[in-house]
C-alpha cells in the first residue's frame, strides 16, 4: 500500500506557525510587563527627589498628594492605575552641642513611606498578579535635602 505524503508538510508548518505566534507573544508581554516595572522604578525615584515633604505634613489626604507628586507634568503613567497606600510622614529632630567650642547644629530628618500599586497594560489576566506592579517606596530627607530612596 503506498501512501501519497503531499501536503504533509503544510500540516507541520501549521502546527509550527501557531507555535511560533504564541512564543512571540509571550515575549512581546514579558518585555511590556519589564518596561513597565522599569517606567514605575524610574517614576517613583524621581517622586522621591522632588517630594514636598512641608506639603505632605501640611496634606489632608496624603495618598492623593503622593499620587500627584508622582503624577507630574512628565509623568508616563496613568492616574487611573495608579493606587498609593499606607503613607507614613516621621519626623525627627536633633540638636548637637560640641562642647569644645560651643557650636550647635540642628539637623531635622524625615522619613516617609508608601505603598504604590500600578496596572501594567498587559492583556494576559493570569499574569504576575493580574498585571499589577507593587512597590514599597521609603524616601528619607535631612534638612530639606533627599539622601536615600529605597524601592522594594
Amino acid at each position: 500500500m503506498v501512501f501519497d505524503e503531499r501536503g504533509s508538510e503544510s500540516v507541520q508548518f501549521s502546527f509550527a506557525a501557531v507555535l511560533l505566534i504564541i512564543v512571540a507573544f509571550g515575549i512581546m508581554q514579558a518585555v511590556m510587563m519589564n518596561a513597565a516595572a522599569i517606567m514605575l522604578s524610574s517614576e517613583l525615584t524621581q517622586a522621591c527627589m522632588r517630594i514636598d515633604v512641608s506639603g505632605l505634613r501640611a496634606a489632608s489626604d496624603r495618598e492623593s498628594f503622593v499620587a500627584g507628586q508622582i503624577l507630574d507634568e512628565f509623568s508616563q503613567l496613568r492616574r487611573s492605575d495608579l493606587s498609593v497606600s499606607g503613607v507614613k510622614v516621621e519626623s525627627t529632630a536633633r540638636e548637637d552641642a560640641l562642647p569644645a567650642g560651643g557650636v550647635s547644629s540642628r539637623t531635622a530628618s524625615t522619613l516617609v513611606s508608601y505603598d504604590v500599586s500600578y496596572k501594567a497594560p498587559i492583556s494576559l489576566a493570569g499574569f504576575r498578579e493580574g498585571g499589577r506592579l507593587s512597590r514599597h517606596v521609603t524616601c528619607a530627607v535631612v534638612d530639606e535635602r533627599v539622601t536615600e530612596v529605597s524601592l522594594a
